[in-house]
């Protein structure tokens, strides 16, 4: 008998017995969702963890230190480390408001941090539009008095960022300021002149922030408040009060994974050599948190995986029943066909074949309960996708797990004696 044969027998098979198959096909569909849903929000996970870490950079590595880092000291410090290598020093952060106070036009603005920072900074996590230019070396060299300042979208769901630690006392004057965030959204301060701890500074960049559903980076690394980002040697000058008290970073970024751990080597011995050997920095390879962040998303997901396996194995144990109901009630037909010429192997293949058509309907429903799960409870639709292995995977484990559960029901059928079968009532 052909296989087109075996289906439309099968097929009519399952439509004569209808709550019986939908019973099985059932059970299937529960289990196919539960892996379709999982499998695609794994996969979106490492997708995701994926273009974090291009956008972060390859052979990326971090560390800080409590001492004041100058342009020499950068300078010595890049040509030690593998040609190719970006470095960047990153200032301290000071908050906007009190001693260090931010106007424009005679208005005061709150909530915000000042950063310094060197042109290599956008080599790392630079997912912003930029209007107007960055900062160059020049301005680092001669410490011009330039600023380029973050600016949010507007988002439905308010963006929880840090609020100023200190606040005037005075009611009247709190009444007059404003924050950062919100000053950005209702002025455009490309080209304008803005006053920052009473030095002039002129806006030469503005910063446009991703929405949250189109920000790829890990979320510590995302702004958790307003930023207005300075040349990293204007910020020393200006805070130079400040220098020491808490850590200026220094990120990294080789190109390769394989040079990351001789450049952090370099780095560990020239700061050591600069501050004594009292200093031991605490130094980050990316690619180890990169790791920790795919064995968090697989432990994740690891318990929703055994559901689907449990309910694929009820799936199976199911089919497995219909199958030895079916053959108990068609023992006679089995013995005619058989009379009639048929083979131990059609017989066999035409239960194989009936279950693996329910197997298979079951996986086309369960797929779509699991696209349906994926749109209702995904922390990020717009970041989903759907690969053409996690839709191939969920067919054939349905068909597997209906064609490994039907394989003796459907074997012992194909071993009766004809004869006997014949005599069946």
């Amino acid at each position: 008998m052909r296989l087109p044969d075996l289906a439309i027998t099968g097929w009519m098979e399952i439509k004569a017995h209808k709550m019986r198959s939908f019973l099985s096909f059932f059970a299937i569909a529960i289990g196919i969702a539960t892996f379709f849903y999982t499998l695609s929000v794994l996969s979106q996970k490492y997708r995701q963890i994926n273009i974090s870490s291009a956008l972060s950079g390859a052979g990326r590595i971090d560390t800080s230190t409590r001492h004041t880092l100058t342009l020499i000291q950068y300078k010595d410090l890049l040509a030690r480390l593998p040609e190719g290598s970006s470095l960047s020093f990153i200032s301290d952060s000071s908050w906007i408001g009190g001693w260090n106070p931010l106007e424009y036009n005679g208005k005061s603005i709150v909530d915000g941090q000042v950063i310094g920072i060197m042109p290599t900074w956008k080599d790392s996590n630079f997912v912003y539009r930029l209007e107007g230019r960055f900062f160059n070396w020049q301005d680092i060299e001669n410490k011009h008095r330039a600023a380029i300042i973050t600016v949010f979208p507007h988002e439905k769901e308010e963006r929880n960022l840090a609020k100023v630690r200190y606040r005037r006392a005075a009611n009247e004057q709190q009444k007059k300021e404003t924050g950062l965030k919100d000053f950005t959204e209702r002025n455009h301060l490309l080209g304008q002149q803005i006053m920052l701890h009473g030095h002039s500074f002129t806006v030469i960049g503005l910063l446009h922030v991703p929405t949250r559903l189109e920000d790829y980076r890990f979320p510590d690394e995302q702004e958790h408040a307003s930023f207005i980002y300075l040349p990293y040697t204007t910020w020393m000058d200006l805070y130079a009060s400040e220098n020491g008290r808490d850590p200026t970073k220094i990120r990294i970024i080789t190109g390769k994974e394989s040079l990351a751990d001789s450049a952090s080597k370099t780095l560990y011995s020239f700061l050591r050599s600069q501050f004594g050997t009292e200093e031991k920095p605490v130094i980050k390879f990316f690619y180890e948190r990169l790791q920790e962040n795919m064995k968090d998303a697989r432990k994740s997901l690891n318990n929703m995986l055994f559901m689907g396996i449990i309910a694929m194995i009820a799936g199976g144990i199911g089919i497995m029943n219909v199958t030895m109901a079916v053959i108990s009630s068609r023992t006679k037909e089995i013995g005619i066909r058989r009379a009639l010429g048929a083979s131990r192997k059609d017989i066999l293949l035409q239960f194989l074949v009936e279950a693996m058509l329910l197997g298979l309907c079951g996986s086309f429903a369960g797929m779509f309960l699991g696209y349906a799960a994926v749109l209702q409870m995904a922390e990020n639709i717009r970041q989903m996708t759907f690969s053409w292995w996690v839709v191939a995977g969920s067919i054939i484990i349905a068909l597997f797990t209906s064609f490994i559960f039907a394989l003796y029901p459907a074997w012992q059928a194909a071993k009766l004696n004809p004869v006997d079968a014949l005599k069946h009532e």
